[in-house]
């Protein structure tokens, strides 16, 4: 009987994602095998959901802190088949073939080629940052690419491994040291979950890179040269009654555009929202919203007025916003307390945003909560006006399509125009301990050395 081999996934919050890659492991994996996942100081919710479900394990190895990918080697010390597997908990393997399932294979192609020590599944999507390179590797008979692999699905064999994982760089350095290969299934391939984080979350990406320093190392991700930036919190407060209002009233967010006052706020929390300058040309929607307008912008709101064919909400100070006589105001809301709503700028300043690494994008439901709850007081410094046209006029019809980008369980927005005006606001600055991050990667090539050499010696 073939020995089981023991798959060992490093999970960090982003549940869906291990959700998803379980289930396809459960469902795709014919070889015999036994899951053990290692939680690197998860949030409530995947920890909770790992004890819900911890009869579909091996064993759970709760790590007390976040130690990156180094968190793989308390898997691995739990677990004791001669191959094994570790990975991100990212992935969605392939369904079985002719061939067998792709963990059938992937041993297959082990004993086929024992001078591997190392053998990943390939990705079935491109991207510059982790896969572009392999159009130029070597191709060994056919089946084999003999080049670097991330953690996706790493098939190790332990007697081949002489020191303690503490990272994938140094641990494919170890592994070639040792007289080893490293490669990748030329056609075993996998779905990567986080495909559309340079989209979805461009500070997830941005944190994680910012992360590298005295104990772990993250790559450059060149997407995030291209990426959409996150939208502050100060814009998260300020959209948040907004689109309480227009939920409120029944006003979807396809029917919604806004009018730049001079920038987009509501597009940049909300991307089902297209956001317009005042003079861009528009057909106008069903609604029409505009975000705290300075006194000089009297003529874009005039202009909400006239594109509008039901509504108008404007989020504006005590002073109520004209309105041309076949309108009137339905309805008037407190904004974000001005409490919370100055500490939401505090924390949108270049320096808090470094040190706190918070997420709008990840956790931009929560956020938008916060600040609807914190919709009160009579002294606010911005209120939500609703105006309705007497008599409504037939809408535009919606612009947005929403379509997955990858098998991602998110699906992305995707809309026919170019990205809304934004204010200009500093990045995360993403590679900040160069020192720490040389000091991290030298730090590692000592203790392997050191391991190899008493590895030599026995």
């Amino acid at each position: 009987m073939a020995e089981p081999v023991d798959i060992i996934l490093l999970s960090y919050n982003r549940l869906e994602f291990l959700v998803a890659m379980v289930e396809a492991l459960e469902a795709r994996t014919l070889w015999p095998h036994q899951l053990t996942v290692v939680d690197n100081a998860s949030g409530p919710q995947t920890r909770q959901w790992l004890r819900e479900n911890s009869g579909r394990f091996r064993q759970i190895v709760w790590n007390g802190r976040n130690e990156h990918l180094a968190g793989l080697q308390l898997g691995i010390a739990a677990t004791d088949s001669e191959l094994f597997v570790v990975s991100d908990a990212d992935l969605v393997v392939s369904e079985p073939t002719a061939a067998g399932c792709w963990l059938t294979r992937l041993v297959a192609l082990a004993e086929r080629h024992p001078d591997f020590g190392l053998l990943g599944v390939r990705l079935d999507s491109i991207s510059e940052a982790r896969n572009a390179h392999l159009e130029h590797a070597p191709l060994i008979d056919g089946e084999l690419l003999e080049t670097d692999p991330g953690v996706w699905l790493n098939l190790i064999a332990r007697s081949a491994l002489k020191i303690s994982y503490m990272g994938d760089g140094i641990t494919r350095y170890a592994l070639r040291r040792s007289g080893y290969r490293v490669g990748i299934a030329a056609d075993i391939y996998a779905t990567h979950l986080g495909d559309a984080d340079p989209q979805r979350h461009p500070d997830y990406l941005a944190r994680k890179q910012a992360a590298s320093g005295w104990r772990t190392t993250y790559p450059a991700y060149p997407e995030l040269r291209s990426a959409g930036r996150a939208p502050t919190l100060s814009e998260l407060a300020k959209a948040a009654p907004v689109l309480a209002a227009l939920e409120r009233h029944g006003i979807a967010a396809l029917d919604t555009i806004e009018l730049c006052a001079p920038y987009a706020v509501l597009a940049a929390v909300q991307p089902e929202i297209e956001a317009y300058a005042r003079d861009e040309e528009t057909s106008g929607a069903r609604a029409v919203a505009i975000l705290d307008p300075p006194p000089s912008a009297a003529q874009t709101v005039a202009r909400a007025f006239a594109l509008a064919g039901e509504w108008v909400i404007v989020l504006a100070s005590v002073a109520v916003p004209k309105a041309p006589s076949e309108w009137t105001l339905a309805d008037e809301q407190p904004g974000t307390n001005a409490t919370l709503s100055r500490l939401a700028a505090l924390a949108s300043r270049p320096r808090w945003r470094n040190r706190l690494l918070y997420s709008t994008t990840e956790h931009r439901d929560g956020w938008l909560a916060v600040f609807r709850a914190g919709c009160f007081g009579d002294d606010v410094p911005l209120r939500v006006y609703v105006f309705r046209r007497e008599a409504p006029q037939s809408q535009a019809a919606s612009r947005v399509i929403a379509e997955p980008a990858s098998a991602s369980p998110v699906a992305v927005i995707r809309t026919s125009r170019p990205a809304p005006p934004l204010a200009n606001v500093a990045a995360i600055r993403v590679r900040r301990r160069r020192v720490g991050t040389l000091a991290t990667k030298l730090r590692r090539l000592i203790s392997a050395e050191w391991q190899l050499f008493r590895a030599r010696g026995r």
